[in-house]
């Protein structure tokens, strides 16, 4: 083992400044022109080009690089900016990114923290900043004073659109008279009905998506828009209930729409609590009115009594924001963690009227990480 200040040379790994790296993933991660094209920031060749277990036949500290000459049958020397390497420090583990910035919030929180919903002021780059700033954190952001014309091509300035089913790039909700639908889902909403707590498109293999709600009207009594967060939710009852917390996490349950009019059925099948690989909340799927469950006999006592608990905390007005719609407003959901309803309206009173839209959220964790990315 070799040692100077700030690194130390070991036979299968080298540590610079407390933080270990396998000479396999530095051979691997080689900078040079021969193995990574700075333009794209990809890599150019594959673990099949060299021995599976590399070794350096000399390693320096050069300013604020590492140089490492390989021993090999052509010589080959790997260059690495120390900031670069120190970026991708492996040694501990990160945090989850998705976890890192996240604030759990119920209706104490909001009534002690006074949140500035931001103004579209035009400049779309800086405007997507905050709601992703506002996503991130709280899974839900407000847009005020956006202008109908600008609202495609602001969103459109963050990923494409998702489409869904034949609607087009949007959905409208208006009430329509002794309508049959219960969401934005079908496009139209029954006349002035409340809306329940439920993540969107629980029956479809969808990516993780961010709803927007665009206001175009809304002058009607009633129709506050409800927002919960499910993580803060699903936390407090994981608590209190870490048997039916397992139940939820662990009993797939299937979830349906039905399209008449299109000729589609759609069926999907999965736990209302979604884990991770390090067992934590990464994502809420709930939707009592497409839910069916078709357990077998024996889970089905356990399974009702862990939904019903479930039912009872999500209906804790504790939980819950509300934010009424202005004409001009545009809010944002995070579909895989936040859940959001509406109180019930008096469609004779005047026109509420939502467009609806998706985007995934990848776009919007893909712009973040750009942003952040000084040093890729």
């Amino acid at each position: 083992m070799l040692e100077t200040p700030n690194l130390i040379i070991n036979k299968q790994f080298l540590t610079i400044q407390g933080k270990r790296f396998h000479y396999v993933w530095l051979r691997d991660h080689c900078l040079c022109p021969k193995c990574y094209d700075p333009s794209s920031r990809q890599k150019m060749s594959d673990l099949s080009d060299f021995v599976l277990d590399p070794q350096p036949f000399s390693v320096n500290l050069q300013d604020d690089r590492l140089v490492i000459n390989w021993d090999e049958y052509s010589s080959h020397q790997s260059v690495f900016p120390l900031s670069w390497l120190l970026e991708r420090a492996y040694d501990p583990k990160p945090k989850p990114e998705s976890l890192c910035q996240q604030i759990l919030w119920d209706r104490a929180w909001f009534d002690t923290h006074k949140i500035e919903w931001s103004e579209y002021c035009g400049d779309s780059q800086k405007t997507r900043k905050i709601l992703t700033e506002h996503l991130s954190k709280l899974g839900l952001a407000v847009l005020r004073n956006v202008a109908i014309e600008d609202l495609e091509a602001l969103l459109l300035s963050i990923g494409p659109i998702y489409e869904f089913a034949k609607f087009g790039n949007f959905s409208t909700v208006k009430p329509v008279p002794s309508s049959s639908n219960l969401s934005s889902d079908l496009s139209m909403s029954s006349e002035g009905s409340a809306l329940s707590l439920h993540t969107d498109f629980t029956y479809l293999n969808a990516p993780p998506l961010v709803q927007a709600l665009y206001c175009v009207k809304n002058d009607a009594s009633g129709g506050e828009s409800i927002v919960v967060d499910g993580f803060k939710l699903v936390a407090d009852f994981g608590k209190k209930y870490p048997d039916y917390f397992h139940v939820l996490a662990n009993i797939p349950v299937k979830f349906k729409q039905f399209i008449e009019r299109w000729n589609y059925l759609f069926s999907r099948t999965s736990p209302i609590v979604k884990l991770n690989d390090q067992s934590q909340v990464a994502a809420i799927c709930f939707s009592h009115k497409n839910i069916h469950i078709d357990l077998p006999y024996k889970k089905i006592d356990i399974f009702y009594q862990a939904y019903d608990s479930f039912l009872k905390y999500l209906n804790n007005p504790g939980y819950r924001y509300y934010y009424r719609l202005q004409k001009g407003d545009c809010l944002l959901v995070n579909n895989f963690r936040v859940l959001h309803g509406r109180k019930a309206f008096d469609s004779r009173s005047g026109t509420r009227h939502l467009e609806i839209t998706f985007i995934e959220w990848d776009y919007f964790q893909g712009q973040k990480r750009f942003d952040a990315a000084s040093n890729y």
